[in-house]
């Protein structure tokens, strides 16, 4: 039977928002202005941690750790912090404002969830949440994360993301759910920076699992760890979104081999599509029926995003600069709604980027009449949320001058190499016109609907829609355009001594033109920087010197050279 779960408001005032942070402050020790009376806590090296032991934790005799090594060089905590991504978490700024489930959506699939993670007789502890693009896992994800945690149960949460240079990788995931563990389960603190002090190059010379067993596993099994009387959550999203398969692969196979041992007092959630890969090592393990949430274009998800697209639409009907002829009247129509729930097929991210679209212009029913009426004889070939990114492209495109319109081609392309923020204000220079710089700026503000406000698309759609579209557009990317921005951005890179491996990673992925060429034989002698394959390859984070990369361009671009010729001579041929 699942147990009762404690209720924030349960909990007296003086211990609220304290057990997420364990109650540290900034220098690490414990903040005297909070009161821990129904805590216990025990000193070791100057470290405290604070157990609460009568309300969610077993009550464990004090166990004193050994003395650690006098430390040389860094501290155990700067060594952990170096390797650690604050933006993984589920309420970081980098993630901004996150996707969120809508009250009183999704109210079967959060109940499961809840269920499952507070259920001592489960027999599987970890479940997956899967489906495919923008069906609404990080949402769920998102919102079991706030639950938990104000019901003081959340341990650690890891949010992937593949725009993200230190959210596509598994390099960062050990350390960042280590600190989390420090600040969440009482005695933890201690033994992860013991465990560090003792091995100060543990993130360097161990392997991924190696890391995982010493510091988040044998950590949570040790004797000076009291174990939670209710299971706590630990949460993964977008496995999907490591773009080497082979680390997705060892990540699961890791957390899964360790959930038996951890379980049922530590509960893991993931989320991901539901990619072979990913499946087959879910598939492996036999995950049971209770423990898997498939999401798909079902009745429940129809009503949820009928539910979502009316109050979305009663708050823009009721916004004071809404023009309407009759303000008591329904709008849109009951059919309009409906329509739009059977283009979405389940993806809440169709729905949401329509309202976005909306909110973001003044006309709002210009906007909607724009998405409903904007089909033509070529669309029947699109998946409809890729030809809703198709019509805003193409409203963007065409309030833009024609001479310009060559630098939103060049900002796509900066947007799926994650380099706008890498570039910054100084994306203007990429081109001779003076006034690019606020050209730049109204285009991101233009593609707003798709992107977020740190100029990252919000959502992995957008990306596949330019690199693997259900049809051909005008602004599909392919290798010759990011041939054209590395060629445009390596010699600023260059100028102002910025890491050039963001845009060397892509290198592979472009077509070896002379301009690139050119540009790489500028670049200073000597070692380039470790390069990261964005291809599905494992890291292997192999130094690569200018000789051999310019050989291997020379080779690619006499491949291509010699293609054209013969080529040709067959078309010469044919004449003749």
């Amino acid at each position: 039977m699942p147990i009762q779960s404690r209720s924030a408001n349960n909990v007296p005032d003086s211990q609220q928002n304290t057990f997420g942070s364990g109650g540290m402050g900034n220098n690490g020790t414990t903040n005297n202005n909070h009161d821990y009376s129904q805590g216990k806590t025990i000193d070791n090296s100057n470290n405290t941690a604070t157990y609460y032991g009568s309300s969610h934790y077993s009550h464990n005799p004090t166990y004193i750790l050994g003395t650690p090594p006098a430390p040389v060089g860094p501290q155990p905590i700067d060594i952990l912090r170096e390797r650690t991504c604050a933006g993984a978490a589920f309420d970081s700024a980098e993630r901004g404002e996150p996707p969120r489930c809508h009250p009183d959506t999704r109210m079967a699939v959060l109940s499961a969830g809840s269920s499952w993670v507070d259920n001592l007789n489960a027999i599987c502890f970890f479940m997956w949440i899967t489906g495919w693009a923008g069906v609404g896992k990080s949402a769920i994800l998102q919102t079991l994360a706030e639950e938990y945690r104000g019901k003081m149960r959340l341990a650690a949460t890891f949010f992937f993301f593949q725009a993200s240079n230190n959210r596509n990788t598994t390099s960062r995931f050990v350390a960042t759910i280590a600190e989390q563990l420090m600040h969440s389960v009482p005695g933890a603190r201690e033994i992860i920076l013991h465990k560090i002090a003792n091995n100060p190059t543990i993130f360097l010379d161990k392997s991924f699992s190696s890391q995982w067993q010493t510091l988040v596993v044998d950590t949570l099994c040790h004797p000076a760890v009291p174990r939670p009387i209710a299971p706590m959550l630990i949460v993964i999203d977008g496995v999907d979104e490591i773009t080497s398969r082979e680390e997705q692969h060892l990540l699961l196979q890791t957390i899964l081999n360790s959930a038996q041992q951890l379980g049922p007092s530590y509960k893991f959630l993931i989320a991901s599509r539901p990619e072979q890969q990913i499946a087959g090592v879910f598939a492996t393990f036999g995950i049971s029926q209770e423990s898997r949430i498939e999401l798909a274009d079902s009745d429940d998800t129809r009503a949820d995003l009928r539910v979502f697209l009316q109050a979305s639409f009663s708050r823009i009907h009721q916004a004071p600069n809404f023009q309407s002829t009759s303000p008591t009247q329904a709008w849109p129509e009951q059919n309009v709604i409906e329509l739009l729930v059977k283009k979405a097929s389940g993806q809440f991210v169709y729905a949401s980027t329509v309202i976005r679209f909306m909110e973001s212009l003044d006309d709002p029913q210009g906007a909607l009449e724009i998405i409903i009426k904007g089909r033509d004889v070529h669309a029947e070939s699109f998946k409809e949320l890729d030809y809703l990114y198709l019509l805003l492209m193409e409203r963007v495109e065409r309030s833009t001058q024609k001479k310009h319109q060559h630098l939103l081609h060049h900002l796509l392309v900066c947007i799926y190499m994650h380099l706008v923020r890498e570039v910054g204000d100084e994306l203007h220079l990429l081109h001779p016109e003076k006034s690019n710089e606020n050209l730049v700026k109204n285009l991101l503000r233009k593609l707003n609907p798709i992107l977020g406000t740190n100029g990252e698309y919000c959502h992995k759609s957008f990306i596949e829609f330019l690199i693997q579209p259900s049809a051909p557009h005008l602004f599909s990317i392919n290798s010759w355009h990011i041939s054209g921005v590395i060629s445009l951005c390596l010699p600023v890179f260059l100028e102002n001594n910025k890491d050039k491996t963001p845009l060397l990673c892509f290198v592979e992925r472009a077509s070896p033109t002379p301009d690139l060429v050119f540009c790489l034989n500028e670049m200073p002698e000597g070692k380039l920087s470790s390069w990261d394959y964005k291809d599905g390859c494992k890291a292997k984070g192999y130094l690569w010197d200018n000789q051999w990369l310019l050989g291997w361009l020379g080779y690619q671009f006499s491949m291509v050279g010699r293609g054209l010729l013969e080529r040709v001579e067959q078309l010469e041929k044919v004449e003749e």
